[in-house]
């Protein structure tokens, strides 16, 4: 079933992801400053977890097909690229749940205190948010620059394999990696992430069955929004992606628990081990992949453009491809007058 699931699945995952989400990315950037600010953390997200999908599944995929790593043989290439590498996808493991985190604040601002959205969620305080958020992450990462490197292990008198992993020569940071490290790396990237946004989500769930609801003041919004009508299918759609974010960090959070406790036993079944990593990993790369599908299903604004923008790529490929086929017709017929003046083929010159 893994070899089935490596083989055949994840490039399935990787084509919808890829192709759903590119035209999302611009969509959504451009609805940050007419729609809402989340839509900037929308598309920030779209393309942490686009970069984590080809980076994961394209390398689990990878495996599979060519029984070698690509995200080995990038590591491998030089220490600096040890050393950026490992950075940079820890950096983004760490960045994307909390820019989750981010969106789920949004959901409860517009759920629970709608008309307070034009001045608490801002384009400026999202564009301050995130870069709060980076400085805190890029800190906490930055310790790769000069703890990881690339070393060489001789196998054989022949055969030199190449290794990116903790060189830093100190006993301390050694058990610090090995035993410390593991609980930071689940804390600050399943756990905390998933029970700020489940908190988050309670809170909307009970203010929406206990007190009474806050009506929109459109005529007001419309003051500050441009696309009031999109505005509320965004805020919709962002609940249903904090939701499916909390379902499938709390299997992760439940999974890595479980990995942590039983790491060093043969208590659990091989046959256990392997499914509870597959389905862990098809959580988690469906969450990646599809979760652009819901723009396309929930929100007709979004339907909208992608269709105008489709049809103009078209009508401008049609107009483009008649102009080449004048151009040459035009062309044949001169290269025509001139080869033989005779044929009776006259082109005017008259302005």
């Amino acid at each position: 079933v893994k070899t089935t699931v490596d083989t055949y699945v994840y490039p399935l995952f990787l084509f919808l992801g890829t192709l759903l989400t590119l035209p999302l990315i611009i969509l959504l950037y451009r609805f940050s400053y007419v729609v809402w600010s989340s839509c900037f953390f929308l598309s920030i997200t779209l393309i942490l977890d686009l970069v984590l999908l080809c980076v994961f599944c394209g390398n689990d995929w990878y495996i599979a097909v060519y029984q070698k790593s690509l995200s080995n043989d990038i590591v491998s290439m030089s220490n600096a690229s040890c050393k950026v590498y490992s950075f940079l996808i820890s950096f983004i493991k760490y960045l994307s749940p909390w820019v989750m985190v981010v969106i789920s604040v949004d959901v409860f601002i517009s759920m629970n205190y709608p008309n307070r959205i034009y001045w608490m969620c801002t384009r400026e305080r999202a564009n301050a948010t995130l870069l709060l958020i980076v400085v805190l992450l890029t800190f906490i990462n930055l310790h790769y620059f000069w703890t990881f490197g690339l070393t060489e292990k001789n196998i054989d008198m022949f055969q030199v394999i190449r290794l990116c992993h903790l060189t830093y020569q100190d006993r301390t940071m050694e058990v610090f990696t090995e035993k410390v490290q593991p609980y930071i790396d689940f804390l600050f990237t399943k756990l905390i992430p998933f029970l700020v946004t489940s908190i988050f989500l309670f809170i909307v769930a009970f203010s929406y069955c206990t007190k009474p609801r806050q009506k929109f003041d459109i005529h007001h919004l419309k003051n500050y929004f441009l696309e009031v009508e999109a505005l509320f299918q965004m805020r919709i759609l962002a609940l249903i992606l904090c939701i499916w974010f909390a379902v499938v960090y709390l299997y992760r959070s439940v999974h890595e628990v479980l990995a942590l406790k039983f790491r060093n036993s043969d208590t659990l079944a091989y046959e256990t081990v392997v499914t509870i990593e597959v389905t862990d990993k098809l959580l988690y790369y469906s969450f990646l992949s599809c979760k652009s599908l819901l723009f396309y299903i929930f929100s007709a604004k979004v339907r909208r453009y992608i269709k105008e923008w489709v049809v103009g790529g078209y009508r401008a490929m049609t107009r483009r491809s008649h102009h080449y086929k004048k151009t040459k017709q035009s062309q044949n017929l001169i290269q025509e007058s001139e080869e033989n003046p005779d044929s009776g083929i006259k082109l005017s010159t008259d302005v």
